[in-house]
């Protein structure tokens, strides 16, 4: 048995964050007008996979408008009807389009998202969380 996991931690004061991604589809950092700025990539495996793992610290920042978009496997695995993937380009579409909030974002790619499916049985979880960094006025 084995799990993936990102874990991070946000200081809202500085946007200072700290991660560790086991393995997990890489969380993506977007600025406000929805350009991608990077994609935290795994520091260690899957959890549970190799005894006494290790797992690398890394730190990254989000500045005000930034979003930091994670999600599950199940965003880009969901598939239409006719078994066409929704998959990451996809997901960086509705990215691209800049949102004034968090939820707006969230809500647009979830709306594109079960459009895509359509009435297709789901096979897999789909998870997101979208925090974003208040801009500065």
């Amino acid at each position: 048995m084995f799990a993936t996991m990102f874990f991070g931690v946000l200081n809202p004061s500085s946007g200072s964050v700290i991660y560790i991604n086991g393995g997990h589809n890489a969380p993506i950092i977007v600025d406000a007008q929805g350009k991608v700025k990077t994609h935290l990539q795994p520091t260690g495996p899957a959890v549970g996979i190799f005894p006494n793992a290790q797992f690398k610290i890394e730190k990254t920042r989000l500045y005000p408008g930034d979003s930091l978009v994670c999600f599950t496997d199940g965003v880009p695995d969901a598939r239409t009807p006719e078994n066409k993937f929704f998959g990451e380009k996809s997901l960086l579409e509705y990215l691209a389009v800049p949102a004034q909030s968090a939820s707006e974002l969230l809500k647009r790619i979830e709306t594109g998202l079960f459009e895509h499916i359509a009435d297709a049985d789901q096979f897999d979880d789909i998870t997101m969380l979208i925090v974003r960094r208040v801009p500065t006025s």
